[in-house]
């Protein structure tokens, strides 16, 4: 029995090893060059800390959040996370417990629209066509019309189409101004946490510790804003201006 025990406490160690020893597979999904850039620098220095190995994979938003979804990968770097709550338990996925990033939000509207925050915010009772990026519909506290082309919604701002489109500061000012659309208007909507994408189940986990631990030490290091501080001046922030 003792000998049994011991091949089987053996056998444990050694697949717990050869796990641990596994690359760890991280979605990161198509923004702006500088935010695709930031969260995929960002993930391999807080696992770089951590002494891990990870397979970077940069793919469209959609299919970075269906990814995760099916557990097909362990980390997504990052996800803007809702601020209710109580909807998370109706998620397929689970948010890190540390935060990378603060996002800013901007509403953009047609300047012939008097859309404001304030009534979109207390239940848009006048309707507006509003879009927002599909994984983020559930962010607000009115019913957001799903997009997943940011270059597309901000067309149908500028053209009337819709009434206005709501997503992050640095993808959509990005977009904004290469399209060099002169009939759209912006104004701040609000801050929100940008954090990890785990697999369901996954917070409090391994994955969301070496997180938390990585990012500490990269904080401690300096490294956090080497990488993160460029990006975060024109995300973490509201800068005013007009197309």
């Amino acid at each position: 029995m003792g000998k049994r025990l011991v091949f089987a406490l053996a056998a444990l160690l050694a697949l717990a090893s050869s796990l641990a020893a596994q690359d760890l597979k991280v979605v990161v999904p198509q923004l702006s060059p500088a935010a695709t850039e930031a969260y995929t620098k960002a993930i391999q220095a807080i696992a770089d800390a951590g002494g891990k190995k990870i397979t970077v994979q940069v793919v469209p938003f959609a299919r970075a959040v269906y990814t995760m979804e099916t557990k097909d990968a362990d980390i997504e770097s990052t996800i803007v996370q809702i601020p209710d709550q109580k909807k998370w338990a109706a998620l397929k996925y689970d948010y890190s417990s540390a935060e990378l990033v603060k996002v800013v939000f901007v509403l953009y509207t047609n300047k012939s629209k008097a859309v404001t925050v304030a009534e979109l915010k207390a239940g848009n009772a006048k309707k507006y066509k509003i879009e927002t990026d599909t994984a983020h519909v559930d962010h607000f506290t009115f019913a957001a019309l799903p997009s997943s082309n940011i270059d597309a919604s901000l067309k149908k701002v500028d053209s009337g189409d819709i009434d206005g489109f709501i997503f992050s500061q640095g993808s959509t000012d990005a977009a904004l101004k290469r399209l060099g659309l002169k009939n759209v208007t912006r104004q701040y909507y609000d801050t929100f946490s940008g954090v990890f994408m785990l697999q369901k189940g996954g917070r409090g986990g391994p994955i969301d510790a070496m997180i938390t631990d990585g990012l500490a030490k990269i904080k401690a290091s300096g490294k956090y804003q080497e990488i993160l501080g460029p990006y975060s001046a024109g995300a973490s922030k509201y800068i005013e201006w007009q197309p």
